[in-house]
């Protein structure tokens, strides 16, 4: 009998905390509502007592509180629930369970019903580390739910698949501590005290290289730029994400005879060092270049940037000094602009506001589907 009567109380207390929370839900929604009643007011509650308003208000914010509601499926389809106490049971197991779906965030303070986990599954993570990536590897990746993403996606002019993805990385494999680390930051610029880009001092250099929010060793590496800028991270931390995309170069490049007709290589980096020049000097004589020395060049080129400011604004395109996740990716693959077509374009907000001339995700992945340069070999979109 004790048993019963707690469940009872439980059900009672569910379904409290549920009315409450819906409350909750709903006080976002009385702000816009509210705006549109107020001006509506002399046309739908003319005559009428301002508490109409308001509780209109209130009505349509429960309303759409519910209808944006999620209603996850039963967790274990075989529980049968028989008779009274299976009733009760099944309410204080369904409270339970809805407790293990709210998520409370501390900036602001707040509660999120069922805010899900990332889409990319441990199984695919396996799968990928296993025997999908190789060294070289350019790594497209998105989320949902947050709001740069968004705005990434109104930047460009582009839909469909590539779309989605809102952040680009390359995919180094293992690193060592003794020939990549003296090769990290050997090509930083940092603003001199007269607000001029020089190359990077040996101290400079050497405390990027020293810290290891910038330059980890270890196996399986990313090197992507991001706010704090470019710097080197683990794969398993970068594959936590919704969607993602795993581009490839073929084992030999080569230019094409319509192509090498056409004599121009728009590259806007035109100052390449030693390696990097001899692989573009190479394609546009109509020879063949092998994909392992291109990659060597990316991948010097990768960690040479380490420690590189963030591209906020995204407006360092041309100048290399600071990158977006994009432009970093772009610079590295210089060696063969000419080759994978990827070019600068005009993107701003509905391609009118903000207009920048950079570059994309959703270009690089473009010169993978549109020009077919690269190799799609993993998507999940």
């Amino acid at each position: 009998m004790k048993a019963k009567l707690e469940m009872v109380v439980l059900v009672g207390v569910s379904w409290l905390v549920k009315v409450l929370f819906l409350l909750y839900r709903a006080a976002p929604f009385c702000v816009p509502f509210a705006g549109v009643f107020y001006v509506l007011d002399g046309w739908l509650f003319a005559g009428q007592s301002p508490a109409y308003a308001g509780s209109a208000t209130g009505v349509a914010a429960l309303a759409a509180a519910l209808v944006t509601q999620r209603h996850p499926a039963k967790d274990n389809p075989y529980r049968a629930y028989l008779g009274w106490s299976g009733w009760l049971e099944k309410r204080v197991d369904g409270l339970i369970a809805w407790i293990g779906t709210i998520k409370y965030f501390t900036s602001p303070l707040g509660l999120v019903e069922d805010p899900g986990s990332y889409r990319i599954s441990g199984d695919e993570v396996r799968a990928l580390v296993d025997g999908v990536l190789q060294p070289g590897d350019i790594l497209l990746r998105g989320f949902d739910g947050y709001l740069d993403g968004v705005l990434i996606k109104l930047t460009s002019a582009k839909s469909g698949p590539g779309s989605g993805y809102s952040h680009a990385a390359l995919f180094l494999g293992d690193l060592n501590d003794t020939s990549d680390r003296a090769i990290a930051a050997r090509r930083l610029e940092v603003l001199n005290p007269q607000g001029q880009w020089v190359a990077a001092t040996d101290q400079e250099m050497n405390a990027v290289r020293e810290n290891r929010r910038y330059f980890a060793a270890g196996r399986q590496r990313v090197v992507h730029a991001m706010t704090r800028g470019v710097f080197t991270e683990d794969i398993l931390t970068f594959l936590r994400c919704d969607y993602l995309a795993v581009l490839r170069l073929p084992e030999t490049l080569q230019l094409t005879p319509q192509e090498l007709a056409r004599k121009t290589d728009r590259s806007l980096i035109q100052n390449l060092h030693q390696d990097a020049a001899a692989i573009r000097q190479a394609l546009l004589r109509g020879d063949t270049v092998q994909a392992p020395d291109v990659l060597e060049a990316v991948r010097l080129s990768a960690l040479g940037k380490i420690g590189s400011c963030y591209d906020f604004q995204f407006n360092d395109a041309k100048t290399h000094q600071r990158f977006s996740c994009s432009e970093f990716v772009y610079y590295c693959l210089k060696s063969i602009h000419c080759y994978i077509g990827l070019e600068l374009k005009d993107h701003g907000l509905f391609g009118a506001f903000l207009v920048r001339q950079t570059i994309t995700p959703s270009d690089i992945y473009e010169a993978a589907v549109k020009h077919g340069k690269l190799a799609v070999v993993w998507q999940k979109a």
